[in-house]
């Protein structure tokens, strides 16, 4: 029985399309692992936040990448996906000290030389070494070194943009200080433009921004989900005790 829904899934299986996006922004995410739990198969998602992967109606996809809520998604047809990440604030609340020792390129110095394909020396020509470039040694190295540098980046803002700096000049706390810091966190590019009291000014004046900001983006959908949630358990528990 096992083997005849085995032999079925695989006969359903197709490729399913799809693409991952940052919930606050919008923005696509490149290099975002997308793995089929049923059958081990797994993706990235290229520049563009698009991937396609085989699967099938029931089986469970897998959303991760560095500095993210992993996300999953039971298949209930093979129709486009589009995903949404939250940014883990757990991660961006913590990482300072551990981002102060990370060093991928000493701490991971196997994969760096595995996915490095070429080989260039003083007074020599330089050397391209195909079989290292196409082997899926080399292809998984590549993607590992990929999600280790975007990791790194994240590893600098959060050295200067985190929740000590946001504290210090607002009085946010708790789901609005999490989602602000979602919702202004610069890239590192922008970061190198801001000294100091540049970067003061950014977030005193992302703060009178985000002040004026309706009330329902001022905190995460996720937050906004739970906190129905939260209000609609209250109001039965209410009525159950009136009822008795």
């Amino acid at each position: 029985m096992l083997l005849a829904i085995f032999i079925t899934n695989i006969a359903q299986a197709q490729q399913i399309s799809g693409t991952v996006a940052d919930r606050a922004s919008s923005q696509i995410l490149s290099g975002v692992m997308v793995t089929n739990s049923t059958t081990r198969q797994h993706t990235e998602t290229d520049n563009k936040g698009a991937f396609k992967i085989s699967a099938a109606a029931g089986q469970v996809l897998i959303f991760t990448q560095p500095g993210y809520l992993t996300d999953t998604l039971l298949l209930i047809d093979t129709r486009p996906i589009k995903r949404y990440l939250y940014i883990n604030t757990t991660f961006l609340k913590n990482v300072t000290i551990k981002g102060e020792n990370f060093n991928p390129e000493v701490q991971y110095a196997d994969v760096y030389r595995k996915a490095n394909a070429l080989k260039i020396e003083q007074n020599k020509p330089l050397t391209f070494y195909p079989s290292k470039y196409f082997s899926k040694e080399g292809k998984s190295a590549r993607k590992f070194k990929r999600r280790l540098e975007q990791e790194k980046t994240e590893l600098q803002i959060d050295a200067r943009f985190n929740e000590v700096l946001v504290k210090s000049y607002t009085p946010l706390k708790g789901e609005e200080l999490d989602h602000f810091m979602v919702l202004y966190r610069p890239t590192l590019k922008e970061l190198d433009k801001l000294d100091k009291d540049d970067l003061m000014f950014y977030v005193m004046n992302s703060y009178k921004e985000f002040k004026v900001l309706p009330v329902e983006k001022r905190t995460s959908d996720l937050q906004q989900y739970l906190n129905r949630s939260l209000k609609l358990d209250t109001n039965n528990k209410g009525k159950h005790a009136n009822q008795n």
